[in-house]
């Protein structure tokens, strides 16, 4: 599972993140959702700009819904090259969003949605499972049947939903995944990515 690419996804330690580009994380994702407990500060954001512009190819701005002037403030401080939806954008708004900002658009989606979707101008689709009424849009350590997984499209794809050591190694076997997106499956505490963690299963995903 060498050539398996990973997205580390609700960063908010400048420390952990170039921990994580040391690392050879290929992406890691910056959350910008006021209700999320991983939602990227703009003291933050512009100390990741300080230290990390250089990497911006590195690194993927979270959106739920947003505003066009939600996405232009944040990249008015950091330059990141792809933008993620994870809300109930649409065509409209995913055109509108490529056309104005010219960058990667990755779409969050569900694995039965995904089946039959007609969604254009989406680098990767972010396949996850639906959140329940009182969960949040992305980041809930929940799984979901990967048994039931169907490409038939041969639709780019990240892999998400509660993956972690544990359960990654089956998740990709079944799915056929190159690409996996890792939130909660880092953390001990919600919202706070736990070094250990990360660097056990990156290792043991690249050794495997």
């Amino acid at each position: 599972m060498k050539n398996i690419k990973i997205k580390i996804c609700g960063q908010t330690n400048p420390a952990i993140i170039e921990h994580c580009l040391n690392m050879g994380v290929d992406q890691q994702g910056l959350i910008f959702y006021e209700k999320s407990p991983r939602n990227l500060e703009y003291g933050t954001l512009q100390i990741i700009n300080q230290y990390f512009h250089s990497y911006k190819d590195k690194f993927v701005g979270v959106f739920v819904n947003p505003t066009m002037k939600d996405i232009e403030e944040k990249l008015n401080i950091f330059d990141f090259d792809t933008i993620q939806l994870h809300g109930n954008e649409n065509q409209d708004d995913i055109n509108g969003i490529k056309d104005y900002f010219k960058k990667d658009i990755y779409k969050s989606i569900s694995p039965k949605n995904f089946q039959d979707t007609a969604l254009k101008n989406v680098t990767r689709f972010l396949i996850e499972g639906d959140p329940s009424i009182n969960d949040q849009p992305g980041g809930n350590n929940r799984t979901w049947n990967w048994n039931d997984f169907n490409n038939p499209k041969k639709l780019p794809f990240i892999l998400s939903g509660g993956l972690n050591q544990d359960n990654l190694s089956q998740a990709i076997n079944l799915t056929g995944a190159n690409f996996v997106d890792i939130n909660s499956g880092v953390e001990e505490i919600k919202g706070e990515k736990n070094l250990s963690l990360i660097d056990s299963l990156i290792s043991s995903l690249k050794n495997e």
